[in-house]
């Protein structure tokens, strides 16, 4: 990447932006080593980071109270001026919001504690042990001189921990120990320390006097000799490694240039945890619920993970992903990676489709068309078993019990939404792979069961759709039947229902309720703002958008499930699902290309449209280049052209000023119309009168 490029990524006017040249990075620069992280916003009421890298088995956690853990061993952090200890840190922030070097403060008196936390992997060809860096700096901002007493001390997890290592053993051994030197195993090195389960450093500072120390963390033990080797990179080296390697990973996907920093930082960061929650099982990637709680695999969340890496330009590692799905399907056909979820089954083949049609067929398709060939004759199967029963769902898929977040045993709305899913992918597939007459058939067979998933509906009575064909459960999967399901057409009324009663039940557009009205839920209702984009409710989508961006704390993560207050509880961010999701939507917005046609701009926010550009953006039609403006009374776009017509959504609140020049097509006051070949397009536009 030339120099040009980074210091672009890098600059503090990220933010910069006029009208005539568009934005002037892609996502905000990290700021200097000094800055504030008690200035970035923070939605919840306890502020935690994580320190992760890709392919790393572990990750350590910054708690709350300024201390790490990694699931084996606590690192008790306490900081004291005196008789004063410091409080735990208001705010631990990444850079930028999104580039993983973590900064927080903490204050005893009159000295001012700055902690600095970088992630790197051992040396290849291992990758699975992390090691934490950990700067720590005591300045005395008083104006006579000031004792300072740093201690770290090694401690088992807690009584309850909220989580712990899954290959950490019951008791340590050797036992919790620090090193500097020598072949011992430890599980910290400073230099100069001494054994035992302690280490310590005090000063007297003179006013404005500031010292520092560095310590290593190996996230597994090992010789004290083999970590000081590490600690020959001094810790400013590992960090400016650490921003160098994001931004370079992050410069070789898909370009935003918003003119947005909120959005442009929500989506690095959401990239940046994608890419971290990856793990090696033999030869194979897959995706992880996340690098702390949550380190196992589900086919709903991956399928996710996957396909946010598929629309933004990392194509190799969702392709890695997907591949590693294949471990995951069963003889008969179906995929399950968790015990009662047949879900995975439709959300495997979706997530096929997904990475292996963008932006071009892969090499390795036929693979991937005999394992959903496979999930197809499953589904068939299990539908002509359910036929010949006589249940009355027995047209439609088993009785499941998730024992996850449906809290049910029943035949499950999402099971079938998904399978349907898996259809229209599996189709997808065979005609990428030149089978178009097998296509058909799998889309025959598709609209026989989206027929019988109507009837279904209708026979429950209920005025949207339930959970399950039982009507008991939690809301979950029927919250994709329309995107990414599609089950139903978009305008259907069942799906304006769903969305009505579940933002109804939260008290706000954007955000769904989870089992109670006080628990909000960070990402299942997400799919509801693509369904809005599509059925034109574009309104609603924004809203869903401004919740997903709100609800992040300092290092640019979201929690799965929080009350409204900003509790989580034991819920720890980051999870990656929710990453996933505030990509879709946004990615969405900008372009959309699962449908026949290519849509532009269906979400671009008014700010977007004082100049925005995205670059290198993967479609099923290719990588798409798009910028677009609104300058005076004209909105204008420029794009990479395409095979399939393209649907041009002008910017909010303005209509069409008169007839669009040929060869533009009107479709509505609000849509134009390209067709295939075209690459730019304009309109005059005229204000949409405000409501009365």
């Amino acid at each position: 990447m030339s120099g040009a490029i980074r210091r672009t990524l890098l600059c503090l006017a990220g933010a910069a932006w006029c009208a005539s040249c568009g934005p002037k990075s892609a996502v905000q620069s990290p700021p200097s080593s000094s800055f504030d992280p008690d200035s970035i916003p923070e939605a919840f009421a306890h502020s935690t980071a994580a320190l992760m890298w890709p392919g790393a088995t572990r990750g350590w956690q910054i708690t709350p109270e300024g201390d790490l853990y990694d699931g084996e061993v606590q690192v008790h952090v306490e900081a004291v001026s005196g008789t004063v200890t410091a409080p735990a840190p208001k705010v631990i922030a990444y850079e930028g919001r999104w580039l993983p070097v973590a900064h927080w403060w903490r204050r005893s008196g009159d000295v001012e504690w700055r902690f600095e936390g970088v992630a790197f992997p051992e040396p290849a060809p291992r990758d699975s042990q992390l090691v934490a860096s950990l700067a720590v700096s005591a300045s005395n901002h008083g104006t006579s001189p000031q004792p300072a007493r740093l201690t770290l001390s090694l401690a088992p997890p807690p009584r309850d921990p909220i989580f712990v290592a899954f290959d950490a053993p019951e008791i340590p051994s050797p036992a919790f120990t620090w090193g500097a030197s020598g072949k011992d195993t430890v599980y910290a090195w400073a230099d100069e320390a001494k054994p035992g389960t302690s280490w310590a450093r005090e000063w007297t500072l003179a006013p404005g006097e500031s010292r520092t120390v560095r310590v290593l963390l190996p996230s597994y033990p090992k010789s004290a000799d083999e970590i000081r080797k590490l600690a020959r990179a001094p810790h400013a080296e590992r960090v400016e490694a650490s921003r160098t390697y994001w931004t370079q990973v992050l410069e070789r996907g898909t370009h935003f240039a918003l003119g947005d920093p909120e959005v442009e930082s929500a989506l690095a960061a959401a990239r940046v945890l994608l890419l971290s929650c990856r793990e090696r099982r033999g030869p194979n990637w897959l995706p992880i619920g996340g690098p702390f709680h949550y380190r196992d695999i589900w086919l709903r969340d991956g399928a996710r993970l996957i396909a946010a890496l598929s629309v933004t330009g990392h194509t190799a590692e969702a392709r890695e992903l997907a591949e590693g799905f294949m471990r995951f399907q069963w003889p008969q056909g179906a995929f399950l990676s968790q015990r009662g979820q047949p879900d995975g089954s439709g959300q495997a083949v979706w997530a096929f489709e997904q990475a292996m049609l963008r932006p071009a067929p892969a090499e390795s398709l036929s693979r991937y068309v005999d394992a959903a060939r496979r999930t197809w004759k499953w589904w068939e199967w299990q539908r002509e078993f359910g036929r010949q029963s006589g249940w009355p769902f027995g047209l439609m898929l088993p009785y499941a019990d998730p024992r996850d977040a449906e809290l049910a045993v029943a035949q499950m709305v999402g099971t079938d939404a998904w399978a349907l899913a898996g259809y229209r992918s599996t189709a997808r597939l065979m005609r990428a792979a030149g089978l178009d007459a097998e296509a058909a058939g799998v889309d025959q067979t598709r609209e026989r069961y989206a027929a019988d998933f109507v009837a279904a509906l209708d026979r429950t009575q209920s005025r949207d759709i339930p959970a399950s064909w039982q009507q008991v459960g939690r809301d979950w999967g029927n919250l994709a039947a329309g995107w990414p399901c599609e089950a139903l057409p978009p305008g259907h009324p069942r799906l304006l229902a769903l969305a009505m009663r579940a933002w109804k039940e939260a008290g706000h557009v954007g955000l769904v309720t989870y089992g109670h009205r006080d628990s909000l839920h960070g990402y299942v209702g997400a799919d509801l703002g693509t369904w809005a984009l599509i059925a034109g409710r574009r309104a609603d989508a924004d809203s869903v958008l401004e919740a997903l961006l709100h609800w992040r704390n300092a290092s640019g993560a979201a929690a799965e499930l929080f009350a409204r207050n900003g509790d989580f509880g034991r819920n720890l961010p980051p999870h990656p699902t929710s990453a996933a999701a505030l990509i879709a939507l946004t990615r969405n917005a900008l372009l959309f290309d699962d449908g026949d046609t290519l849509a532009l701009t269906m979400g671009a926010r008014e700010r977007w449209w004082r100049g925005a550009r995205v670059e290198r953006a993967p479609t099923r039609w290719g990588n798409i280049d798009l910028e677009f403006r609104h300058q005076g009374d004209q909105a204008i776009w420029h794009w990479t052209p395409v095979s399939v017509w393209t649907a041009l959504t002008l910017p909010p609140r303005t209509v069409m000023a008169g007839h669009p020049s040929p060869p533009l097509m009107r479709r509505s006051d609000t849509v134009l119309m390209a067709p295939p070949g075209t690459r730019e397009a304009r309109v005059a536009l005229r204000p949409l009168p405000a409501p009365r």
